[in-house]
């Protein structure tokens, strides 16, 4: 079991400290996960995720950063049914009412076809 959090870029903290919050509370590792396009590197992903972690947590234990290619709503939910995710940690960005209508969101098709809890660190 884990909870994923799962982020755009390295500027995150938020959500990366809220993870963090609720891995040690459930007594769970927390996976940071940075999806990138295909065209990019795993590792270019990864470090992303490992930028995160070091820019949000001083001393995190139990902590894992991870990378993922390919469209973000689907690694996402792969990710979390993967590893056995009993929570999805999300910071949902804002859309216009018309982006909304015409795209779903990332963190809209993550919430309503995740087979786990999703929470949602809302951007300051």
């Amino acid at each position: 079991m884990s909870i994923l959090a799962a982020i755009d870029d390295d500027n995150e903290t938020d959500v990366v400290q809220r993870g963090y919050e609720f891995a040690q509370a459930f007594g769970e590792e927390l996976v940071v996960l940075n999806v990138q396009p295909e065209t990019e590197s795993l590792s270019a992903a990864e470090e992303v995720a490992s930028n995160a972690i070091r820019l949000a947590l001083d001393d995190p234990e139990n902590v894992t950063a991870a990378g993922a290619l390919g469209d973000p709503a689907p690694r996402i939910l792969t990710e979390a049914e993967e590893r056995g995710a009993q929570l999805i940690v999300l910071g949902p960005r804002k859309q216009t009412p018309i982006g909304k209508a015409l795209m779903g969101s990332v963190s809209q098709l993550v919430l309503l076809n995740a087979d786990c809890t999703v929470a949602f660190v809302p951007e300051e």
